[in-house]
């Protein structure tokens, strides 16, 4: 549950720093340490979700093959 939440919140702040970014000086323009922060949080989100799926598929396919035996 921890892992949810804190990809979801960094999530969140990297959307929001690069929306904020917009509107600092050179405005409409994002900063490449913006950008490099949030695909950051990407990747950490995509990690805790994508492992977290990963392991449920595991478990569900060696559920399957104790109930096949």
């Amino acid at each position: 549950m921890t892992e949810k939440l804190t990809a979801c919140l960094l999530l969140l702040f990297g959307a929001a720093m690069a929306g904020v970014s917009l509107f600092l000086p050179p405005e409409g323009e994002i900063d490449g340490s913006v950008l490099m922060l949030f695909a950051q949080t990407l990747v950490y989100a995509g990690s805790i979700f994508g492992v977290k799926i990963y392991i449920k598929d595991i478990i569900r396919n060696e559920e399957k093959k104790k109930l096949r035996n």
